[in-house]
């Protein structure tokens, strides 16, 4: 293998590798040298034939390769390399007078060249961007490799998808919570999945024959909490026809899961407090009690504890609920889970459309990595939804953070505010068909006109049931 010499521990196993090949001894010590101050691991090669036999070459991150050798030229070694899929960079080393083959070599695939005699830093910058552009080509060949993993059981448990050290964390928790029967609260941003690690606990809990029944009491109006929760019988109030089993009820022999646990009343606190202590349950109206046997498990956006110093929520009722905890980590603490998670919603939105899974490009899927994803794996989910209905020719739909931002900000309304996200709806739709009207139904002068893609203009009129047809002429 020629007079190969190896760079020294010191550079570390995560340093770039840079392969220099040259007939000159000289030349190969002195670029050798060079790079290595920089912080290169280096390999040496006195010809071509020396450096295509060693198996480490093609995960090299650049080649400089001298042109003119003894030998296989560089040339010869570039129309070599070219039939070899998977090589790095490579960057021609010619001497004055040698522009013409240099230029010739550029057309048969190398990346660059240096004429003889350079200057340091032109070298060393050039062999800077192509390590550069072998470490985003291996990133993007990374990516295109977790997108396709398509089977979410091999990437995930308790139907959750994600193996991050976050996720791993989060199963470890489910899988300890779910051995007892003490109540449990759920801690995570908005749309992070705790309804998922909710029936997670449930599915693997002694109780995962009996019922699993959520109810998100914050989406409740303050006049209906107690009857949806308790019940009621027949006449107890205004519109109470008949007798009705609440949720705790139904949940018996089960697991409940509160929602939004932090939005309830101290009233519903001390009442819930009652069926924890003894199991009875007053639906409204009667006298007599039921017996219930529930587990208990509450979710919240926050730690409640600093609502508890404020006295919104009791003391006791805290303490009560809280027995044990779980995390759930927001979207932005698991983000290499991303490619996954993209994958597993575009296969489910392409499902659901009878359309197949379209792909996603590389530099698409760096931008959403980049995206702080304020509305976790919902906000993400809706995305990937955008994308397979606005897919074209097979590739998903673009990514648009300024998009995505907007429609968060619309479906993370509390449900308190459900007639402003209706008004927003009404206003948005009113503002396409008059759009659409006004250019009589072209979609390209509708979509500049109101300054949004044609794709996602699609995608709203999809959403609305708008068709271009009604307004053309």
């Amino acid at each position: 293998m020629g007079d190969r010499t190896r760079a020294g521990n010191a550079m570390g196993s995560a340093a770039a590798t840079v392969a220099v090949i040259d007939d000159d001894e000289a030349a190969r010590l002195s670029i050798g040298q060079m790079l290595r101050l920089r912080g290169y691991r280096v390999e040496t090669f006195s010809s071509g034939e020396a450096a295509l036999a060693w198996p480490g070459l093609p995960d090299a991150s650049c080649i400089l390769c001298d042109v003119k050798m003894p030998g296989m030229s560089g040339e010869e070694f570039l129309a070599e390399t070219a039939r070899r899929p998977g090589f790095p960079p490579i960057v021609i080393i010619t001497g004055h007078g040698d522009v013409s083959m240099a230029v010739r070599c550029l057309k048969a695939g190398a990346y660059d060249f240096v004429e003889k005699p350079f200057d340091d830093e032109v070298l060393l910058a050039c062999v800077a961007r192509a390590v550069e552009r072998t470490a985003m080509r291996r990133e993007s060949e990374d990516i295109r490799r977790r997108l396709r993993m398509l089977d979410p059981c091999e990437d995930g448990r308790f139907g959750m998808v994600g193996r991050s050290p976050a996720m791993l964390d989060l199963y470890s928790q489910i899988e300890a919570v779910s051995r007892s029967g003490a109540p449990v609260i759920i801690v995570g941003e908005t749309g992070s999945g705790k309804e998922l690690a909710a029936r997670a606990i449930h599915s693997q809990s002694p109780r995962r024959d009996g019922p699993f029944v959520p109810v998100n009491v914050g989406a409740l109006p303050e006049s209906t909490v107690e009857s949806e929760l308790f019940g009621h019988a027949r006449g107890a109030f205004t519109g109470a026809d008949s007798d009705r089993d609440g949720r705790i009820a139904a949940a018996s022999g089960g697991t409940l899961l509160l929602d939004e646990i932090e939005s309830i009343s101290d009233r519903v606190q001390r009442q819930l407090l009652r069926i924890l202590e003894d199991g009875l349950v007053y639906p409204l109206g009667k006298d007599q009690p039921r017996k219930v046997d529930i587990r208990l498990l509450t979710t919240a956006k926050t730690d409640l504890r600093e609502q508890v110093k404020r006295g919104q929520i009791r003391e006791d009722f805290y303490h009560r609920i809280a027995v044990l905890h779980v995390f759930v980590p927001p979207l932005r603490e698991r983000i290499e889970d991303m490619p996954l998670l993209v994958s597993y919603f575009l296969r489910l939105a392409a499902a659901r459309d009878n359309v197949p899974p379209p792909k996603v490009p590389a530099h698409v899927l760096e931008e959403m990595l980049r995206y702080p994803w304020p509305g976790n794996i919902r906000e993400l989910r809706n995305v990937v939804e955008r994308m397979v209905v606005t897919a074209c020719s097979g590739e998903a739909g673009p990514f648009s953070p300024e998009e995505t931002q907007a429609a968060s900000r619309l479906l993370s309304l509390p449900a308190s505010q459900g007639r402003l996200r209706e008004a927003l709806e009404k206003t948005e739709r009113a503002i396409i068909e008059t759009t659409l009207a006004e250019n009589n139904g072209e979609i390209f002068a509708t979509a500049v006109a109101l300054g949004i893609s044609r794709r996602a203009l699609y995608e709203r009129m999809k959403k609305y049931g708008i068709s271009k047809e009604d307004f053309k002429p």
